[in-house]
């Protein structure tokens, strides 16, 4: 009966050991913000870029044109930041691997390469009027919920 109980203890250890090495977040706390900036310079914090239960969500309409996205890692380990246009919903995104499936998402806007922890890393994206989903594709942060969709309009109401 002891034997048994420290077989599945090990088990349990070691599952959970497997769990942490892949990268898996099953906690809710913020990586980093995440902001906007149009053409004129007005720069738009959309939301803490995050993981959990409380992730994912809808954001504030932003304007169509050029946008700068700016992610800031404030976190321990890396992440990088994807946009697709696409009417699937947020929760929606097919999965292969691990990693959303880019080709099978929708149109890839483009893409932010990796941020290290401590490093605020943008770019600028075309966005015309649509309705966009914006993740990390670092296996298993999209479906911890690191993603949020976003539309964007020819001229917002604010």
């Amino acid at each position: 009966m002891v034997k048994q109980r420290l077989v599945l203890a090990g088990l349990v250890l070691a599952i959970g050991t497997v769990v942490a090495v892949v990268g898996f977040h099953a906690h809710s706390h913020a990586h980093g913000d995440l902001r906007a900036i149009d053409a004129e310079g007005n720069v738009q914090v959309l939301g803490a870029w995050r993981l959990g239960t409380s992730a994912g969500g809808e954001l504030p309409v932003v304007s169509s044109g050029n946008l700068r996205f700016e992610l800031s890692n404030s976190d321990g380990v890396l992440h990088n930041f994807v946009i697709v246009r696409t009417e699937l919903e947020g929760t929606e995104l097919p999965m292969t691997r691990g990693q959303v499936d880019l080709a099978a998402s929708g149109e890839l806007v483009g893409r932010v390469q990796t941020v290290r922890p401590g490093i605020t890393r943008g770019q600028t994206f075309h966005m015309p009027p649509g309705r966009y989903i914006l993740f990390c594709n670092i296996a298993g942060h999209y479906e911890g919920g690191m993603y949020y969709t976003l539309r964007v309009e020819e001229n917002p109401t604010r």
